[in-house]
């Protein structure tokens, strides 16, 4: 399957990296390889992932890296994963998805017929 990384997504790695690098750069830099590694993985296996909890449809699913979650949409019917966010798995999940409720609604309902 062909994997795109959203714009969503991509601003999600700058914010952490631009977070970590502040911690440390070698930490920065290695959390986003790992990240960017579990990506590409998913062009091969994208059915790795375990379902998103907080989402009842089963076309989402993520991976966890560390401390981050990959939330990820996978159409069959375009033969396409769709990395749609990356955050920390210490942010308040609730509040995280109260907030992206209607844009995850409405990109699935743009796949499913």
């Amino acid at each position: 399957m062909k994997v795109i990384v959203t714009q969503r997504a991509k601003h999600n790695l700058l914010d952490i990296f631009d977070y970590n690098v502040n911690i440390s750069l070698n930490y920065a830099i290695r959390i986003d390889k790992k990240i960017r590694s579990y990506i590409e993985d998913l062009h091969h296996s994208p059915y790795i992932g375990r379902y998103v909890s907080e989402i009842s449809d089963k076309h989402y699913r993520e991976q966890i890296c560390e401390n981050f979650r990959i939330i990820y949409f996978i159409s069959e019917k375009e033969n396409i994963i769709f990395i749609r966010y990356i955050f920390s798995s210490r942010q308040d999940k609730a509040t995280f998805f109260e907030v992206h409720k209607n844009e995850i609604f409405n990109f699935l309902n743009h796949f499913i017929d």
